[in-house]
């Protein structure tokens, strides 16, 4: 009898112990790798300089019509010129685009970065605030159950060496 009461102390205390947190808990409080990245995209080719052309003009006919036809004021350049213009217009919506991406992005991550932040000034607080406590009240959990389980220990002791003596 004395032999299984000894047994189950051993195993209250055994797991009364405190336990160390594990550091799969804290990957959680890091900061997020980036969303994505994205490549810009590559600056068009200039055209050669002979076929490089831009004027201004105030007006001008249009070759191929049956009669001729005028044009309002603006700029006459050439077919490679036009590509090569249309091209940087592309490449410049592209950029603004992606620029828009990264700012909203950079918002997304700064917030949870904030976050990350205030969570770790609220565990900081919560730390501080356990580690003023006195002795009595870091441990008076333990003090309680390891009173109880000598006082349990000790009656129960006493209540099988009574039964023992009642019994022979």
């Amino acid at each position: 009898m004395r032999i299984f009461v000894a047994i189950a102390l051993c195993l209250t205390m055994a797991c009364g112990g405190a336990q160390r947190p594990d550091d799969d808990e804290f990957e959680g409080h890091l900061v997020p790798e980036p969303l994505f990245y994205s490549e810009l995209p590559d600056v068009p080719e200039k055209p050669p300089p002979e076929q490089h052309l831009v004027v201004a003009v105030s007006e001008c006919t249009v070759e191929g019509s049956d009669f001729p036809q005028k044009t309002e004021p603006g700029i006459l350049m050439s077919y490679e010129t036009a590509l090569h213009t249309s091209r940087l217009k592309v490449a410049y919506d592209e950029i603004r685009g992606l620029y828009g991406v990264d700012l909203r992005t950079m918002d997304r991550e700064r917030e949870v970065y904030e976050r990350h932040l205030k969570a770790a000034d609220d565990e900081i607080v919560e730390w501080r605030i356990k580690a003023r406590r006195s002795w009595w009240e870091r441990n008076k959990g333990l003090v309680g159950l390891a009173f109880g389980l000598v006082t349990g220990a000790a009656l129960t002791i006493g209540v099988a060496a009574a039964i023992d003596e009642a019994t022979e």
